[in-house]
């Protein structure tokens, strides 16, 4: 049941004063706050007292600066590289258009930026109409940066492989052929595969290392993510490369996902076998794989 006690109430009141997106002022006068108390900004000094040198108003206020300028703070330190790109003030009024479509709602502030390069999506600027509109541009660029440092702080924050059973290589050894065809992956959970159309983990990078890097020129990317003790790893893949893991995420069969990644134009038939054992032997290695699924019987047994 809805806790209705008068403190449940009146904090319930001071949380809609104090997070409303146009100030303290409007938070009094606003539905949600008149529904739950019945003040107005002339009277509101029956719910916060005054002192004795700050209106009920002028101390509400510092707590909704507050509010917004914490969670300011929260983005800008999961998104320093778009930050940086765009400058301090630009990023802040990005960020407080972000917490109005998306206000936080969780306990955890771990979440606050899960939507943030969503929100940049659907709130870019029109391209131009002399613009192709096949080029990336800038707006692209900042969309794809914060989706890496979206991803980077969940791989972060998840569950990863440290203290879970990991595929050993080894035991891809003795199987057939037609075993390891039959063969399902399972991965762990902390692996993400970006497809991209800049660098944007290069920029990133050098943001964090405290250099001043220039926009990148768009190029593919095929990027693979994941966590190994306890520290956020990435990699760049083939295009083969990444078709055969989105193919093995997707759940299917290693022999079904060849055949993906045999149509490629870039594909060489000659040296894939052992390609393969490359490539799988560093996936293990990463680690990207928790486990091997396979379909077909036991003949130990």
């Amino acid at each position: 049941m809805p806790d209705s006690s008068p403190l449940n109430t009146i904090q319930r009141w001071l949380q809609a004063v104090i997070t409303h997106p146009e100030g303290v002022r409007a938070g009094v006068d606003s539905p949600t706050a008149r529904d739950l108390v019945q003040v107005t900004q002339a009277d509101v000094e029956r719910i916060i007292l005054p002192s004795r040198e700050m209106t009920s108003l002028d101390r509400l206020q510092i707590y909704g600066r507050a509010y917004f300028g914490r969670l300011l703070e929260c983005l800008a330190a999961q998104f320093p590289a778009v930050q940086h790109v765009v400058g301090e003030d630009a990023f802040n009024g990005l960020a407080f258009g972000y917490l109005v479509d998306h206000p936080s709602k969780s306990y955890s502030l771990s979440t606050l930026g899960n939507s943030f390069d969503q929100y940049l999506t659907v709130t870019r600027p029109p391209r131009s109409d002399e613009a192709d509109s096949d080029q990336p541009d800038f707006a692209d660029f900042l969309i794809e940066l914060a989706r890496l440092e979206r991803v980077y702080a969940e791989v972060f924050d998840g569950p990863g492989p440290e203290r879970l059973p990991t595929l050993n290589v080894s035991e891809l050894a003795g199987l057939s052929p037609q075993q390891f065809a039959n063969s399902r992956m399972g991965f762990h959970s902390c692996v993400r595969l970006l497809e991209l159309r800049f660098p944007v983990h290069e920029y990133a990078t050098s943001i964090r290392r405290g250099l001043e890097p220039t926009p990148p020129v768009s190029r593919p990317i095929y990027l693979v993510v994941t966590r190994r003790d306890y520290i956020v790893r990435r990699f760049e893949v083939t295009k083969p490369q990444f078709r055969l893991l989105t193919s093995l995420m997707n759940s299917e069969t290693v022999g079904a996902a060849l055949i993906q990644v045999l149509t490629e134009p870039t594909a060489d038939v000659a040296t894939l076998q052992t390609d393969l054992q490359s490539w799988f032997r560093d996936w293990s290695a990463a680690p990207l794989f928790a486990e091997l699924i396979h379909d077909f019987p036991d003949m130990t047994k």
